[in-house]
């Protein structure tokens, strides 16, 4: 969500639910406000003071401010308008005209006409008189849009006191007495001990042809094949599901899976979109960077640190420092208004999305609300914020801020020789040289031969000049896009603090915000997390950012640090529950990407402690988590339907059985494909025709971008204000944001998409064509099909219905199709594509 987008979102949520952030002195009460008393402020009021009043009567020097208060006089909350100025209170609720502000507006008394510089308009005026009248209703009057030095404390103690900040304790494992269920691990007994309480049981264990479909999608994204299942059903042991959980971990079809979990947190895309939708394209070398991070089990938090601080890390050897730079991709993949006018702007915009991403990626707080204001929900002051929001105006993301500007990239063996770069551009200018002259010859009529002949004689030369640079330059290094240190000559982003922009402006700053962590969680007392000096050119200038004291670096590395030590409150929380939400298809919190006060408070608290202690107790070690779930009793609980327990919990929060989950876009894809026996298994690289920085799709132009590959989705482009259809069809992320939980809707555009889509079709045909290859009958065939797609054996109800399907389509096709080879491969086509659109296909119970 782009920084305007953000803030409208905000002042919505406000309307909706406002609660002070910072506890300072009370202001008078204020009274009881309606949502369209509170939606009228924020559209016309507080806009009118922003723009008309806060430069003059805004914060003092003495608190950050820039000028004096005229009349002594603060417009920035409520009760300052009801203490006043020198001339006494400015406003009177309920009564306009006796209030000074209204006639300072009017222009009615010499000596107090407000703005000096211009009159109001007649409508603002008479908005200002409607809100006075209507009693000065000022939304959430106790949060300061720039809060000075607080008199009281800066948190409340129910504030300090949520769950989310508490620091991860270890709980007690529940006793339970006589299970009547089975027990296999201790998240057993955290979950059979809430469902004791609430009187209530789990259902019966899944069978074995469930367990192994459920768990194979789960881990790789696609289905088991007939003979993994068969394997499975026969082995008796007790370690026979455990054997089964090693082998998927094991795959390399497991990264393919959860790399694309994480990529929809990361905002993952091969475009930029918005505005200039140019191609990213060396975005996929982030991509599989973290399908091979998933693969090798790298620890979480290290995995953590290389994405926001790779380039800062050491490394033992190119390779190593190859992957750490492509680490850093992360911050660079968001969306960024490319044209924007305003490059101070731009810069703190781009520096917003990173720090938004990185709040809710790793700790599940929605920083960005605290861009404008104090945070409305969470106890975020705006200070904070611009203390974190520094680390990343002090990194460089941009190659620079050019109308169109480009993502930065860089080469893990450096920047080239000014003269080996030098003939690299002129190699790409004598490309697109030639590449017009061909568009030139092409538009020429075959009888202006002379005019031809010229064109061709031009193109010739300079393919001859192609030819001998690309024979002289060595290869390429692989670039890949990254970020660095900020510098003076990188658009100005040598790290230095930042200014408190009051309502999210540069142009007003307040308060200097130092180098620290959100004071909620690394206290109030903290030491700045980078050193820093007086910097002699910290000076307020129109039109520009106002910067204060110098860092020795970004801070990336510390923050990233300081998000990975073991005793940071929320980082193994969170990941702890986007595994757990991925395997149960809902959350112990049900908001993943918000741990904060508007978000769901966990079902199970001391199951999801006692997890992350866990997790970080096993190195960080995302398959020992998996493990750790899916060898419980509750993971292999059967989704058995019980009319006690579902009125009392409807919702299944308890868990008292599996909930049945519908397969994603991907999965749904790639399992048609594997079915058909058409996957093409190939990984990595990209599938981007696009060249690197080159529209994708504009007003102008259609978008180049082809899916008609037979790989994993995984793999196929994502296109920023053009996603795949497929993708659409099937809840796929709004790529823009960081998504940590998809939407899964049923709707009927997604039947009609299977029985209608090309794509769905061709498999259909590709599957029935393996069918019918092996001598037998249609019986067998039938039930080979149940087999490949459905991971159990057709009924004899199943069989029949389907013989019956396939000989009657077939008769149906007679008038049509007079080949019968042409109409038994098309029968047994529609019946194929009959099984992709059922629900068992594309869901998984």
């Amino acid at each position: 969500m782009t920084a305007p987008l953000r803030r409208a979102a905000c002042v919505v949520a406000t309307l909706l639910l406002a609660a002070p952030c910072v506890a300072n002195a009370a202001p008078p009460a204020a009274p009881t406000s309606t949502p369209a008393d509170d939606e009228f402020f924020e559209k016309k009021i507080r806009p009118l003071f922003a723009d008309h009043c806060i430069r003059c009567h805004g914060t003092p020097p003495a608190n950050g401010g820039s000028k004096s208060l005229g009349g002594g006089l603060k417009v920035t909350s409520r009760a300052d308008l009801l203490k006043g100025g020198e001339t006494g209170p400015s406003i009177v609720p309920g009564k306009p005209d006796k209030s000074l502000l209204i006639k300072a507006v009017e222009y009615t008394e010499e000596g107090m006409k407000m703005p000096p510089k211009g009159k109001l308009s007649d409508q603002q005026i008479a908005d200002l008189t409607k809100w006075v009248k209507s009693g000065a209703a000022w939304p959430n009057d106790t949060a300061s849009v720039n809060p000075a030095t607080p008199t009281g404390p800066l948190f409340t103690p129910e504030q300090k006191a949520f769950w989310a900040f508490q620091p991860v304790r270890l709980p007690t494992v529940p006793e339970i007495q006589n299970p009547k269920s089975e027990i296999r691990n201790e998240i057993d007994r955290f979950v059979l001990a809430k469902l004791r309480d609430a009187q209530l049981s789990p259902t019966a264990p899944a069978d074995k042809r469930t367990l192994i479909r459920r768990v194979t999608f789960d881990l790789t994204g696609l289905p088991p094949s007939p003979e993994e299942v068969d394997a499975f059903l026969k082995d008796d042991s007790p370690k026979a599901f455990e054997k089964v959980v090693d082998r998927l971990l094991a795959s390399p079809n497991y990264g393919e899976r959860w790399a694309r979990h994480w990529l929809d947190v990361a905002r993952y895309a091969d475009s930029n979109g918005l505005d200039e939708n140019t191609a990213f394209g060396n975005a996929w070398r982030y991509r599989d960077y973290v399908i091979k991070s998933f693969n090798a089990d790298k620890p979480y938090d290290r995995f953590l640190k290389e994405q926001l601080a790779g380039d800062l890390l050491p490394a033992d050897s190119s390779a190593a420092r190859m992957e750490q730079l492509t680490a850093t991709g992360f911050l660079s993949l968001g969306p960024k208004v490319l044209a924007e006018p305003d490059k101070q702007k731009m810069l703190l915009d781009i520096a917003d999305e990173q720090l938004d991403t990185v709040g809710k990626a790793f700790m599940g707080l929605t920083l960005g609300c605290a861009r404008c204001h104090d945070h409305k929900f969470d106890p975020i002051p705006t200070r904070d914020y611009y203390s974190l929001l520094a680390v990343f105006t002090s990194t460089r993301t941009m190659q620079n801020l050019n109308t169109v500007a480009r993502t930065f990239e860089r080469s893990p063996d450096g920047p080239e020789k000014p003269e080996i770069k030098a003939d690299r551009q002129k190699l790409e200018q004598l490309r697109k040289d030639v590449r017009k002259l061909e568009s030139e010859f092409s538009k020429l009529p075959a009888t202006e031969k002379e005019k031809r002949a010229e064109i061709a004689a031009k193109a010739d030369e300079k393919r001859a000049e192609i030819k001998k640079l690309e024979a002289a330059l060595p290869p390429a290094s692989p670039m890949v896009l990254a970020v660095e240190e900020g510098s003076s000559g990188a658009y100005g982003t040598q790290g230095r603090n930042l200014y408190v922009q009051i309502r999210g402006t540069y142009s007003t700053p307040g308060a200097e915000a130092p180098a620290v962590f959100p004071r909620i969680i690394a206290g109030e007392d903290q030491k700045a997390f980078i050193e820093s000096k007086s910097n002699a050119a910290d000076k307020l200038e129109a039109n520009k950012i106002r910067y204060g004291a110098l860092r020795t670096s970004s801070g990336r590395k510390e923050l990233a640090n300081w998000l990975a030590d073991p005793a940071h409150p929320l980082t193994a929380r969170v990941m702890v529950n986007r595994i757990w939400q991925h395997h149960f298809g809902e959350g112990l919190v049900r908001s993943p990407d918000n741990f904060g006060r508007l978000g769901d408070r966990p079902t199970h608290p001391e199951l999801l402690d006692w997890l992350a202690v866990q997790f970080v107790k096993n190195g960080w070690s995302m398959k020992k988590l998996h493990k750790l779930i899916l060898l419980s009793a509750t993971y292999q609980m059967s989704g058995t339907h019980d009319a006690k327990a579902a009125l009392a919990d409807p919702e299944n929060r308890l868990l008292w059985r599996f909930n049945r989950q519908r397969l994603e876009a991907e999965a749904v894809r790639d399992s048609m494909l594997v079915v058909a026996g058409t996957l093409d298994h190939t990984t990595g690289g990209t599938l981007l025709t696009n060249g690197n920085f080159e529209y994708v799709t504009n007003d102008q132009s259609k978008t180049r971008t082809r899916y008609d590959s037979l790989r994993r989705s995984i793999y196929l482009p994502v296109i920023r204000n053009n996603v795949f259809d497929f993708f659409q069809a099937f809840d796929f992320v709004e790529p823009h944001v960081g998504t940590g939980k998809r939407a899964s809707t049923v709707i009927a555009s997604q039947a009609l998409y299977l029985m209608n889509n090309p794509f769905v079709t061709e498999q259909a045909k590709a599957f029935a064509d393996s069918l019918l290859k092996p001598e037998g009958n249609d019986e067998d065939r039938v039930k080979s099909a149940y087999l490949r797609a459905l991971a159990r054996p057709a009924t004899d109800e199943d069989v029949s219905r389907a013989v019956s399907f396939i000989q009657r389509y077939d008769a149906a096709l007679s008038t049509k199709e007079a080949d019968a080879a042409t109409r038994r491969t098309k029968a047994w086509a529609a019946w194929c594509q009959v099984l992709f659109a059922s629900s068992e296909f594309v869901y998984v119970n």
